[in-house]
């Protein structure tokens, strides 16, 4: 589960990566300015890669990157009391995922995401980062916004892979620059696609609040939540 994320990249990282895995961006509005965030949290707007039709775009495949919002609406509650939360999680189990007009695949790129352990309050926060990758790109699955609501995105969920079992029950799916393309643009289907990333994939470090990241020391901690 992730249900908040560290997006520190400028647009030009993200161009070089997304370009040279197969998946070039294209700006039909420009070049936006990407200020770096330390943590995006549900009902943020955050950037988001989608295909885009081959008529918006150039020669070929391409995709845009997008400003959506971090969570789906929630279905009402029962007798519609109270505003329904978000749904920023999205099981991958059993499930296709196809590309549109008003849903489809997406990226959403990273330099980190945030997962807690611990059994009571404050727990410890822990931000997992890529090895060898400074941006990684996590499933996901957007939808139109209804009525005035904005474009909204769903991160997708596995049972976690050796990195982050430690850390959570369930996990995002990075997937790896040699499949970023293949998801983006339908390809393959989502269960060739959608699997854990393997162990040393991920590392972790201690994230306090206010802190300055640092690695882990000893084994994962008890009281996994």
């Amino acid at each position: 589960m992730c249900a908040s994320y560290e997006a520190r990249f400028s647009v030009t990282q993200l161009v070089e990566a997304f370009d040279h895995h197969g998946a070039p961006l294209r700006f039909p509005r420009g070049l936006p300015n990407i200020e770096p965030v330390d943590e995006v949290r549900p009902t943020d707007l955050a950037q988001a890669v989608r295909a885009i039709s081959m008529e918006d775009g150039a020669d070929g495949e391409a995709a845009e990157l997008v400003p959506l919002r971090f969570g789906f609406r929630g279905p009402d509650r029962p007798g519609g009391k109270g505003k329904p939360p978000p749904v920023i999680n999205f099981r991958s189990e059993g499930r296709a995922f196809s590309n549109g007009e008003r849903a489809g695949r997406a990226l959403i790129p990273v330099s980190g995401f945030y997962e807690f352990t611990g059994s009571s309050y404050p727990k410890t926060r822990w931000i997992l980062r890529g090895v060898d990758q400074p941006v990684l790109a996590l499933a996901a699955i957007w939808r139109a916004g209804a009525d005035d609501e904005p474009d909204a995105f769903s991160l997708l969920t596995a049972e976690p892979g050796p990195d982050v079992a430690p850390y959570h029950t369930r996990g995002v799916l990075p997937l790896p620059p040699a499949a970023w393309a293949d998801w983006l643009f339908d390809r393959r289907p989502a269960p060739a696609l959608l699997i854990p990333p393997p162990a040393g994939t991920l590392e972790a470090f201690a994230a306090p609040r206010g802190g300055a990241s640092t690695p882990p020391s000893g084994p994962a901690m008890n009281g996994l939540i």
